[in-house]
């Protein structure tokens, strides 16, 4: 079970839990918070990777239209 959180003031409760979708910005938790099964990998261009995955796909539709 979850434990409660503590909040110092009804503005802080009101922030955080009646209306989250009128923050603006990140909050400390939402920094602090691991990002799940996500690995970023630095040394890959999205530009490139993009490329290289429509050119597999290319190839994979070529190697099928021969079969």
């Amino acid at each position: 079970m979850a434990v409660p959180r503590g909040y110092r003031s009804f503005a802080d409760f009101e922030r955080e839990e009646l209306r989250p979708d009128m923050r603006i910005g990140w909050s400390v938790d939402e920094i602090d918070a691991p990002a799940g099964d996500q690995e970023l990998d630095f040394d890959v261009d999205p530009f490139e990777a993009s490329m290289w995955e429509a050119e597999q796909e290319a190839d994979e539709e070529d190697s099928d239209e021969e079969d």
